[in-house]
């Protein structure tokens, strides 16, 4: 699992190491920001543009953002991620930032269906939601600048996309037995 940061003014995302293999990105140009272009680029070409449209959207409006693609990394595969985001606006009204997580579920995909995209749902897993109200709290730590606070969120972070991708698992093993 991996996870970014986009400030939307200045178009920069930042993403940690797994992210930026995932889309096929060098990690040291991360650090310092990248485009969104640069992101999308990194998208399977088939799901390229009903991702973009959704992100957009979904940056326009705020609030969450879920989406099931594949992805292109420089080692030639194609993984498939399933990407929880939100975003944030401004007083006026303007998006401002997002942040979210990106989890690589290229085994589950391979063993079933290849739908590009899914919108949220209220009958998400409840690990779902906690993920969800994480990452909103996530944001409310940044602003408050408390780094310490703002790594064990990411700890959680990181436990509740493993916890959620072992449910998965569990649930595509149960339904081919």
């Amino acid at each position: 699992m991996g996870s970014w940061v986009w400030d939307i003014a200045r178009d920069r995302i930042y993403a940690d190491d797994v992210s930026t293999f995932l889309f096929g990105l060098d990690p040291c140009e991360a650090q310092t920001g990248l485009s969104a272009a640069a992101y999308e680029a990194g998208i399977h070409p088939e799901d390229r543009d009903a991702v973009a449209a959704q992100f957009r959207a979904s940056a326009a409006r705020g609030g969450l953002y879920v989406a099931e693609y594949r992805t292109c990394p420089r080692d030639g595969s194609v993984r498939w991620v399933l990407e929880r985001g939100h975003f944030y606006h401004d007083e006026a009204g303007r998006p401002r930032r997002a942040h979210g997580v990106v989890v690589d579920i290229s085994d589950r995909k391979r063993e079933g269906d290849g739908s590009a995209s899914r919108p949220p749902s209220r009958t998400d897993h409840p690990l779902e939601r906690a993920a969800d109200l994480c990452m909103a709290t996530r944001e409310a730590v940044r602003e408050a600048r408390q780094p310490f606070l703002l790594k064990l969120i990411d700890m959680v972070l990181l436990e509740l996309g493993r916890e959620l991708k072992r449910s998965m698992d569990r649930e595509r093993r149960r339904r081919l037995s």
